[in-house]
Formats: C-alpha cells, structure tokens, sequence
C-alpha cells in the first residue's frame, strides 16, 4: 500500500478521498481541533493503521510555534501571522517538526500534497533527490518560482498549474462546459459551485486539492514553461482564485 502525506489536512476532505482511494495516510495538521475532528471521523482507520494523524505544525525548526487562527475559516490559520487577513482571532502555541523529521520518521511518500497557508516552502526546499516523491503538489504563492526551481533541480520533470475552484488545468480553466455550468449555478442564486465532479467524484471546492496529479486536468509542462504560462497568465488577468502546482518525478 502506497503512503501520501497530506501536509496541511484541514477538515479531512483530501484525506478522505485518499483513505478511501485505497492509501495508506499520513496527515499533518497544525489545529488541535482539526486533528481531534479527523481522529474522531476516521477512528475505524486510525485503529487499523491506514491512517496517521500528527499533531504539528510544519516549522524550520522543532520546537513550540504560534498558530494565528482564522476565525471566518480554520482553513487560513497559518504559523505566518500576515498570512491571516480575515477575522484573526489570536493565536495558539502547538509543537513545531521540520520536513526532514517527518520523512525520518514516516519514509518517502508517492504522494505529497502541500498547503499550509504561506508555508509551503518549509515542507517542499527541504525535499532532496532522495527525499523526494514520486508525485507533489502545493499551493502557488509568492515563491511559485523558487519551489518550481527547487522542485526541477531534486528531479521533478513534469507540472501543471490547477485552479482549485474548478479543479482545472490552467488552460481549460474558461471551458465552455464550464462556463455553461457556472451560469447555472449564479442563475440558481449561488456564487459558486460547492461539488465539482471530477473522474467519477465529487470535490468539494474550497476545502479539497481535487484529484491526484495522476487523474489531474489537463497536459504536462516542463518547468521553464509552466514558470512562463503563469506569468502570461497573470499579466493577462486571467488569474481568478488560487491555484496549485502538481509535479510527477521522472
């Protein structure tokens, strides 16, 4: 059985859907309240050893760290306290472990998915050639050139830019269908869509990272060209939302 971490598991959706993929899984979350939720929905695979669920920010260091919580959404409470710009509610201490003890501790995955909410560099610079996954993925932000960079030089060949509204590749992100279906959902009176079906599953938008990078939307581009097309698309405006990167080694 295969291992994924989910780095940053938030309400359990990702971790879910790889459990019920079939996964062994490795959760990492930073809210006390989170991991008493999962330990609670996912009792039967804690108990069985599918899943593992740990208790801990990811940090530069081990050690205490403060967690600014966000009180409109648990989802946006990051260890960067200027990451937390909607309804701050102050901040927590919880343990802090570095990248390098979890994959000490718990091997190399196949998969690491990645969103810690302005910390995603603290779980990718570290990866080596040989820490590496076989799969990766973690939010675009600022430094989206520096871990793209990072990625390629430890042997990642392969990215695509996925809206993780729609679960598409940046390219479709507009597709007719889709547009067609949004009109729908606004015509209905809702500003989004909540499920978004993907290969033969419904994700939830918002709280999910939508399918592996496997069964993700969309073609594979060297690193130099995904680096280009999110620039064109920025400087084109047709960046709505946020978006991740998904990596495949080899």
């Amino acid at each position: 059985m295969e291992t994924i971490f989910d780095v940053g598991m938030f309400d359990g959706s990702d971790t879910a859907y790889y459990l019920d993929s079939g996964y062994r899984v490795l959760s990492i979350e930073a809210n006390p309240a989170l991991v008493q939720h999962a330990e609670k929905r996912f009792a039967t695979q804690v108990k069985s050893g599918q899943l593992t669920c740990v208790h801990a920010a990811i940090a530069a260091t081990c050690g205490p760290v403060a967690l600014t919580l966000g009180g409109a959404d648990l989802g946006s409470s990051s260890t960067s306290s200027s990451w937390v710009t909607n309804m701050p509610m102050g901040s927590i201490t919880v343990p802090g472990i570095t990248m390098q003890q979890i994959l000490e501790e718990h091997g190399v995955p196949y998969f690491m998915k990645v969103d810690i909410e302005g910390a995603d560099r603290l779980a990718v610079l570290p990866l080596t050639p040989e820490t590496r996954p076989k799969y990766l993925s973690f939010e675009i932000s600022g430094d989206v050139e520096e871990l793209v960079s990072h990625s390629q030089s430890i042997g990642f060949t392969r990215f695509k830019i996925i809206n993780q509204n729609s679960f598409r590749e940046i390219a479709n992100q507009y597709s007719v269908v889709d547009r067609a279906r949004l009109r729908l959902v606004r015509y209905l009176g809702y500003e989004e869509p909540r499920l978004v079906r993907r290969h033969g599953r419904f994700f939830v938008s918002g709280h999910s990272s939508g399918p592996v990078p496997w069964r993700s939307d969309g073609k594979w581009y060297s690193a130099t060209a995904t680096l280009d097309r999110w620039r064109e698309a920025k400087a084109g405006n047709t960046v709505h939302g946020w978006y991740d990167v998904h990596a495949a080694a080899g």
